[in-house]
């Protein structure tokens, strides 16, 4: 009966989740399909462009999860009005971090890309989306903040709402600025930056009105807004930096392996940007749940209820492993069916079915990473994924280099430190995740036992 109500909680938290990251990648596929059919430079510069704007502000949204954290423990704690605070101090103070990354890109696009190895006509194209497209950070404080008021509470809906409404703008106004349809200028790379911006601009307009529904089990407020403390958003910042470090690894690392593309050959950059987007799909299932087992953490945390954070953990785990079953079957069986989705160009399909074969087993343990990752953190142990992360983006750094330029393997040499870079943490973060429900077990019956 309980496992069945955790299944329940999770699927009611993580499906609409999943939906609205379903479609945000639909909207990336889209936007990739359609540039990648206009001009192969188009992918290699979409390829560079999207891994570093999301790695600068990816700790925005990171602090946002520990807004998430927070919120989620202070409601299991029925401490509302702290909730509410913590929420508006980072609405105000997550803005002017957003406005400064802006700057950081609308003057300093072309440097970023010279810096990552890239050279004519792909940077020329990469710094023109990208300086368009960073003009929607100026609203990402106030999304994050948004964002975690739903991940807080497990009132998810609006999530999947905004990405149906960006997406949905985003794919119209691609068809019509990439390629010129009805009339309207084909702009090419730069339609695409012009879509992805109006979309964000509606989209955030959404996230941000909706926010402050008094449907909402919390909501943002103007009273909170008002009272805005520098004392509450470093609350939000002891929890949320380690993770906005732990993303910012993340993505380092991946900046510095398609730098190592780069080097390799000029179109691996986009051969590695389909691939990831494939396997994407199945990773954002694992995402989901992972998202709804960190609120269930969190506020079990906060009701004192440990011993249940593992029966969350084990259902997560088995909803994820069902999936990545599925998809690796499916990624062995019959790759040329999702490389197709981006491009036909015979070069490029032919090495995609050994590396596809890689992703497939590496769907395991980046399952279980995702997984147990979003339980420690609903613990408030973002330190620690934090600190794995670091590790994890030394190692598959280091082994890429080795695998892909002293001994030979190219590109593949690069998802197999990938592979092994995964199996490690997965290991490393599920002894964390278990040894710390035990720890807080035992603290729980001494507390218990004292009274």
């Amino acid at each position: 009966m309980k496992n069945d109500h955790t299944y329940r909680s999770l699927l009611r938290i993580g499906l609409p989740i999943l939906a609205s990251m379903c479609v945000s990648q639909v909207q990336m596929i889209t936007d990739q399909a359609f540039l990648g059919h206009a001009s192969p430079e188009y992918l290699a510069a979409v390829g560079n462009a999207g891994y570093t704007i999301w790695t600068t502000i990816s700790f925005l949204f990171a602090l946002g999860t520990g807004t998430a954290i927070l919120v989620s423990q202070k409601l299991g704690e029925k401490r509302h009005d702290q909730a509410e605070e913590i929420a508006g101090s980072t609405f105000v103070y997550s803005s002017f971090f957003a406005l400064i990354v802006f700057l950081a890109w609308f003057f300093g696009n072309r440097q970023i890309f010279m810096a990552m190895g890239l050279k004519d006509p792909i940077l020329s194209h990469a710094a023109l989306y990208a300086k368009v497209v960073t003009s929607g950070i100026v609203l990402t404080g106030f999304t994050s903040a948004s964002n975690a008021i739903y991940n807080g509470t497990g009132y998810t809906r609006p999530l999947m709402i905004t990405s149906i409404l960006r997406a949905a703008i985003n794919i119209a106004l691609d068809w019509l600025l990439i390629f010129g349809h009805f009339g309207f200028p084909r702009l090419g790379i730069l339609g695409a930056a012009v879509a992805t911006l109006i979309a964000d601009i509606v989209g955030s307009g959404y996230t941000v009105s909706r926010a402050f529904s008094r449907a909402l089990p919390l909501r943002m407020s103007l009273r909170a807004i008002r009272r805005a403390n520098l004392r509450n958003y470093l609350s939000v910042i002891k929890v949320g930096v380690p993770a906005s470090l732990e993303e910012f690894s993340w993505n380092a690392g991946n900046i510095l392996l398609i730098r190592f593309l780069n080097q390799v050959d000029s179109m691996a950059a986009g051969i590695y940007t389909i691939i990831m987007a494939v396997t994407l799909i199945p990773a954002l299932v694992f995402t989901a749940v992972g998202n709804a087992a960190m609120t269930l953490s969190g506020r079990r945390t906060g009701e004192g209820r440990p011993e249940e954070i593992s029966h969350t953990g084990k259902a997560a785990l088995t909803m994820s492993a069902v999936v990545a079953v599925a998809f690796a079957l499916a990624f062995s069986l019959a790759p040329d069916v999702f490389v197709g989705l981006f491009t036909k160009d015979g070069g490029i399909m032919s090495q995609t079915g050994r590396l596809l074969l890689i992703c497939s087993v590496t769907l395991f343990p980046r399952a279980a990473n995702i997984i147990y990752g979003g339980n420690i953190r609903g613990m408030g142990d973002t330190r620690w994924m934090f600190g794995t992360q670091a590790f994890g983006t030394t190692f598959v750094v280091l082994a890429a280099w080795i695998l892909i330029f002293k001994l030979g393997f190219g590109i593949t040499g690069l998802f197999i430190a990938v592979f092994l870079d995964e199996t490690i943490r997965a290991f490393l973060n599920g002894h964390r995740f278990y040894a710390s429900v035990r720890r807080r077990v035992r603290e729980i019956e001494v507390t218990r036992g004292a009274a």
